[in-house]
């Protein structure tokens, strides 16, 4: 045990630099300081269980209210009973991993019932992918899947003997699952699991809850407390705290959706509040709507996702919006005089 060879004031110290490492990365997200973080844990036992101690309870700390009222048994792929489709049901007992059988090997993460990704690195290979604001990637892994990352995004991804583990830190990600029995394919973001049934699907983490589309066959998804809800083709699910709300959309929102992966932008209908907030998340410097009057039009047609200027010609040509730019690259909206 870590007590036996450390005292109480190095373990304080040891906790106190895990806590520092843990939020610097967590708050750039960058690979000199996850791979100084990561660094930092390899040299001694101790910091690997700091460091899983401080993430959990940093997780624990955002999500406290979320958390689970009962713990999902956990079940090996072997013992695992097959999901059979059922019409006209979206609530089905469909199995998951547990947290604890996921990361049981970790204390400090496994009694507090949240996930580590330290836990996953310590084990082995981690591979973290990520984009940069207005960049867009296409990532095969090993086992045939496939994911695209939109825009300003990260994930972590883990694949083990026994199962498939993606974590979305932030951003969007599309998901092109490869077909495995032994192996399920979970998608965990901000505290929502996705486990693929064999499909096609995307996860966008918006400011207020997480965005699920499936492109094509079956997910299962759990968000706290909420009841196991399997999710069809051709539906969307707004996921936050423990609440799944499942919509029906037609094939024109799907394309509309995922229009990002071939570098397009299309609004349909789309307030100008909504499209200023979807050009923003590949811009450096953002457009702002100065005049709350205008924010309420509807804009539709097909942008490519870096010429937002093309977008501010068509509003100021068609719609008697003036843009005023500023020296940093920025640009107001307001109504033209």
């Amino acid at each position: 045990m870590v007590g036996r060879y450390k005292s109480a004031e190095e373990i304080q110290a040891i906790e106190a630099e895990a806590a520092r490492l843990f939020l610097k990365a967590r708050a750039s997200d960058t690979k000199d300081d996850w791979d100084a973080a990561y660094a930092w844990v390899a040299l001694d036992p101790s910091h690997g269980f700091a460091f899983a101690k401080a993430e959990a309870g940093w997780e624990l700390t955002e999500r406290l209210n979320e958390l689970p009222a009962g713990r999902i048994d956990a079940l090996s792929p072997a013992t695992a009973p097959s999901v059979q489709p059922a019409p006209n049901e979206d609530t089905l007992p469909i199995p998951f991993f547990s947290r604890r059988a996921l990361f049981g090997w970790a204390t400090a993460a496994a009694v507090t019932g949240v996930a580590a990704t330290i836990a996953l690195r310590l084990f082995g290979t981690v591979d973290h992918y990520r984009t940069a604001v207005g960049e867009t990637r296409k990532v095969t892994l090993a086992d045939g899947s496939t994911v695209y990352l939109n825009t300003d995004s990260s994930i972590e991804v883990a694949l083990r003997k026994n199962i498939r583990l993606i974590k979305l830190l932030k951003g969007e990600a599309r998901f092109d699952v490869a077909h495995d029995t032994t192996r399920p394919f979970i998608v965990e973001a901000d505290g929502t699991q996705v486990r693929a049934l064999g499909t096609m699907f995307s996860v966008r983490l918006r400011t207020d809850l997480t965005e699920l589309t499936v492109i094509e066959g079956v997910v299962a998804v759990k968000n706290g407390a909420s009841a196991i809800r399997k999710i069809a083709g051709g539906r969307s699910a707004a996921v936050r705290s423990g609440s799944i709300a499942v919509t029906q959309i037609d094939a024109a929102t799907v394309k509309q959706r995922i229009a990002w992966q071939d570098g397009m932008i299309e609004f349909d209908g789309d307030t100008l509040a909504q499209a200023v907030e979807e050009f923003n998340r590949y811009r450096t410097t953002p457009m702002v709507i100065g005049d709350p009057a205008i924010a309420s039009l509807r804009v539709g047609g097909t942008f490519h996702v870096n010429r937002s200027n093309d977008f501010v010609a068509a509003l100021e040509s068609s719609f008697g919006i003036r843009a005023v730019a500023g020296s940093d690259n920025s640009v107001i909206l307001v109504a033209a005089q």
